[in-house]
């Protein structure tokens, strides 16, 4: 079988050295969830933040930037798990000081089942069920959340609702990618949890294409 993390890193070692390591993968992350983005929904500000990242990289590495892409959905196919903040960890591109350690996937999947041990009762009185992540990191808790929601017989999809925010552009914009890849509905939220800070709000495509805005409305 194919190690697409090994891929994602071989590929990422070979793109923009002429740029530091931090500086790429946070370019990627914005290419990455503008594409997404704007291929449902286009964005006037994301696409001109897509077009002022890419003009940086020479072609060939912005192809490569593609590349890694196609590395991450593949990657999110072949095994469940935070793909993206796995990555950066083993990277070593967060920052231990700002408290920034992404939770293993192991434990977020066993916090998901403590937190879901009930999840028939509630579903059998509603048709969905809502979760917010005040500082979501790369969204682990969120796939992990939707993992056993989906073992348990229920599609994310259509019984999942989510709305999480962190501090971090880089933080968000790999959670805003990996709920759109596993077609999560929900906004992901660029700001402050603290002080209701929100610098920019991203709604992902199966909110759209699932008309969430009208769902969510019937039940206030």
């Amino acid at each position: 079988m194919v190690d697409h993390k090994k891929q994602f890193i071989s590929i990422f070692n070979e793109t923009a050295r002429y740029h530091h390591r931090n500086k790429v993968f946070r370019d990627f992350i914005t290419l990455a969830a503008a594409s997404i983005h704007n291929g449902i929904n286009c964005n006037d500000e994301l696409e001109k933040d897509y077009m002022e990242t890419v003009r940086q990289y020479e072609e060939k590495d912005a192809e490569r930037m593609a590349m890694l892409l196609a590395e991450v959905v593949m990657g999110l196919e072949a095994e469940s798990g935070d793909f993206l903040g796995s990555l950066y960890m083993t990277l070593e591109l967060g920052e231990a000081a700002r408290g920034q350690l992404f939770t293993p996937f192991c434990v977020s999947r066993m916090m998901a089942e403590m937190q879901l041990g009930d999840i028939d009762s509630l579903l059998a009185d509603k048709p969905f069920f809502t979760v917010y992540e005040p500082a979501c990191g790369s969204a682990g808790m969120l796939l992990a959340i939707a993992e056993v929601l989906r073992e348990k017989g229920f599609n994310p999809t259509r019984h999942l609702w989510v709305s999480c925010i962190d501090i971090d552009p880089v933080a968000s914009g790999m959670a805003y990618i990996q709920l759109s890849l596993m077609g999560l509905a929900g906004e992901v939220v660029t700001g402050n949890a603290l002080n209701g800070e929100r610098r920019r709000v991203m709604y992902t495509p199966a909110h759209w294409i699932g008309n969430w805005s009208l769902r969510l409305r019937k039940t206030n």
